[in-house]
């Protein structure tokens, strides 16, 4: 069951067990479960109109719209709530009641089912709390207690210096106009400027540790950030709803957990300061207490509800605040640069960053105008009920009822006090609003992790350990590669990058994909590197599929360069290294790959060789060319030196000389590992040992150069079509 209009019968959660019926089988009273805009409803049947039937929610106030009698599935008879199954039926006196007392019955079962949802929402909130803290307190360990407590000392020494100048108003109001001042008045003294001393001992120390509490859980969260987005299966990468949930859990790792813990901290100050205040309270009036708590009541009030509001605001706006910041990118960052100066784009990129940016910010005044107008209005009632206590003590005080040493305290407490009940239930409310955005950085943290967790139980039944878990088979390649009649499909995408491909790589063999833009290649290489599952049948690695191998085990077994590779403002030696980083530096071994990918020339007259600083991110960087970044990228590759290699158009930022250089380290290579290419230019992939060619993600034709020539097929027009690109 879903909602709550059958509330307090049915109620989320709960299983019915419906028997099915026509309609004339159904009496008033009944629950009857029927269709409506293609959602199934289970609502009380009340009365027939002609070949219809009219029900009613319990909770509901007035009727549905008739029922059709195709639109009728069954009646409810049994529904299950926990271990405990329940009946229902036309005799039940919940029915008695919806059909003499609808209105009645409907609005009481209103009232209910909002305090239920109340009691729901208090508690999850006590449940995301908790978990929350938990998760933001965990690397803070003893030092949290220790800000709690200077926390708590400092709530309750102004409230004890306000005690203390009491009573040295009370004794020097007792004195006599002239003599001596009694050795009473020299001890309150000293205590009094001890505490002020020890006000500002407190803050300075609050300032230190509070700043090593700040640093020691920021890092633990960004610790916890990183290691979720390496987790993260490279689909989330090109999901919307994924990268709105990444963009708020960013955002909110910064500061949310800290800001969480120092609410606390401010909430557990107040009780104990609130707990002094109402001691001295009832030592005056026990009642000021109930006035000072109604005067900041709707402040608290108002704090709780625009809580909520911003929040759903928070989520509605992810997405724009997405597009907004990747507009700001393009207008700020380096890539962009030459291009927007060239066609003077960066007006229609402004334009649609003030545009969101206006949206974005509009709706947030809108939100804060009504908060301000709200609060202005509660701040009013708590200011002219103050003021009208504070009358009262003054006349009280012209009644000879209270010294002037109680006034004085009153006055001070007074307006300490409505500050710090302010700040207690404010504290509260923050708890509210803090729980409810870090909630987005929890989920996002506990999302479900799939990249090691993709095979079915079912299918590895031999590698059950005793534990219960899998131990995945190892990887090799000693035969071949084989994909079975592999379908896949982008999520959110609405066509097939992959249909029906089959095809076998032997061990050794050098294997050129070619084909039109769009026709799959650089899927195939994202599917053979484990980053994505196949959607329907199998890739084999000899035996083993790569449901079974799982990524972090393909990936450890082959090097690649893809197509989109990565520019790191690293040394040079580390931008080689990075392509086996587990393993220890070898500076020979680093030279010989740049030798490989023809940078090895660049890369020794760079200012400190190998050891300089590449890219222009950072001062003293070198920047390289789009093509001598690529060769870094195949330096990279080299260097990790696996059984398996994946190419994604490795020339593609190279001139003709460098092509043709990578292309002769490759045959010599070739007869060592095996290898998968993809190229667009055909000339770089004639001498594999075979061309397979893609069309619209199938497999179209395969064979050698020579023999794809003969059948004048696809890969024929392509090669000729090029080559007169060439002449030309």
């Amino acid at each position: 069951m879903k909602g709550y209009s059958m509330f307090p019968m049915l109620r989320p959660g709960d299983t019915g067990m419906v028997e099915k019926c026509t309609i004339d089988e159904l009496r008033p009273g009944h629950i009857v479960v029927f269709y409506q805009r293609s959602n199934l409803v289970a609502h009380r049947y009340i009365r027939r109109v002609d070949d219809r039937i009219v029900c009613k929610g319990d909770k509901n106030l007035y009727a549905d719209e008739p029922v059709k009698r195709e639109a009728i599935v069954g009646k409810l008879i049994r529904y299950k709530r926990g271990d405990k199954v329940y009946t229902t039926g036309d005799k039940h006196p919940a029915a008695w009641l919806a059909l003499r007392l609808p209105r009645v019955f409907g609005a009481f079962n209103s009232f209910q089912a909002q305090q239920h949802s109340r009691w729901e929402s208090l508690k999850k909130y006590r449940t995301d709390f908790r978990a929350n803290f938990r998760l933001a307190s965990e690397p803070a360990g003893r030092l949290f207690t220790l800000n709690v407590l200077i926390a708590i000392l400092q709530g309750l020494i102004p409230f004890a210096v306000i005690v203390l100048v009491k009573w040295l108003v009370d004794l020097l109001h007792s004195l006599p106009g002239k003599g001596s001042l009694p050795p009473q008045f020299m001890v309150l003294l000293v205590l009094t400027g001890a505490a002020f001393l020890l006000t500002s001992v407190l803050n300075e120390l609050k300032s230190l540790y509070g700043e090593k509490l700040s640093q020691r859980v920021t890092r633990s969260m960004y610790g916890h950030l990183h290691r979720k987005h390496i987790a993260l299966e490279l689909s989330q990468y090109e999901n919307p709803t994924a990268l709105d949930k990444m963009h708020r859990a960013v955002q909110e790792a910064s500061f949310r957990p800290v800001k969480l813990l120092n609410e606390v901290q401010y909430l557990l100050k107040s009780i104990a300061a609130s707990l002094f205040l109402m001691g001295i309270f009832i030592s005056i009036r026990w009642y000021l207490v109930l006035i000072l708590l109604l005067a900041i009541a709707p402040g608290v009030v108002l704090k709780i509800r625009f809580a909520r509001h911003y929040h759903r605001l928070k989520e509605k706006q992810s997405p724009l605040e997405r597009k907004m910041f990747y507009f700001n990118r393009v207008l700020t960052g380096f890539s962009f640069a030459k291009e927007m100066k060239l066609f003077g784009f960066a007006g229609y990129f402004l334009k649609r960053f003030r545009a969101l940016q206006d949206n974005i910010f509009h709706d947030k005044l809108k939100l804060r105008r009504k908060e301000v107008i709200q609060n202005l209005s509660a701040q009013t009632f708590a200011v002219m009920l103050i003021f009208a206590t504070l009358a009262f003590v003054a006349f009280q005080t012209l009644s000879g009822l209270f010294t002037i040493g109680t006034v004085v305290l009153f006055f001070f407490a007074f307006q300490r006090g409505y500050s710090v009940l302010n700040d207690l239930f404010r504290s509260m409310a923050s708890l509210l609003e803090d729980t409810i955005f870090m909630n987005d950085f929890r989920h996002f943290l506990e999302g479900e992790r799939v990249e090691e967790s993709t095979a079915a139980p079912e299918a590895m039944p031999e590698t059950r350990s005793s534990a219960g878990t899998f131990n995945r088979p190892a990887f090799t390649l000693d035969h071949s590669i084989r994909v079975a009649n592999l379908s896949f499909r982008y999520e959110h995408s609405g066509r097939d990058a992959l249909r029906g491909v089959n095809l076998t790589i032997r061990k050794g063999e050098t294997v050129a994909i070619v084909g039109a833009n769009g026709s799959g290649k650089t899927t195939l290489i994202k599917l053979l590197c484990g980053f994505y599952m196949p959607g329907s049948g199998k890739i084999y690695y000899d035996s083993a599929t790569t449901e079974e191998l799982g990524r972090e085990q393909i990936c450890n077994h082959l090097s690649a360069v893809f197509q989109d590779f990565a520019l790191y403002n690293v040394t040079a030696n580390e931008n080689i290294a990075l392509g086996a980083i587990r393993q220890a530096f070898s500076e020979q071994k680093a030279k010989h790959a740049a030798g490989m990918a023809g940078i090895a020339e660049v890369l020794e007259q760079l200012p400190e060789g190998y050891n300089t600083l590449l890219g222009n991110q950072f001062l003293g960087g070198e920047e390289l060319s789009i093509g001598q970044w690529q060769k870094l990228a195949i330096a990279r590759a080299f260097y990790r030196d696996r059984e398996l290699l994946l190419m994604d158009e490795p020339s593609s930022a190279l001139d003709a000389v460098s092509e043709q250089q990578i292309i002769e380290t490759l045959q010599k290579l070739a007869h060592q590992k095996t290898a998968v290419i993809i190229s667009h230019r055909l000339s770089t992939v004639r001498w594999a040992d075979r061309i397979v060619v893609f069309d619209e993600g199938c497999v179209v034709e395969e064979g050698t150069h020579d023999q794809l020539m003969q059948q004048n097929g696809t890969y024929a027009h392509l090669y000729r079509q090029a080559t007169r690109s060439y002449a030309d």
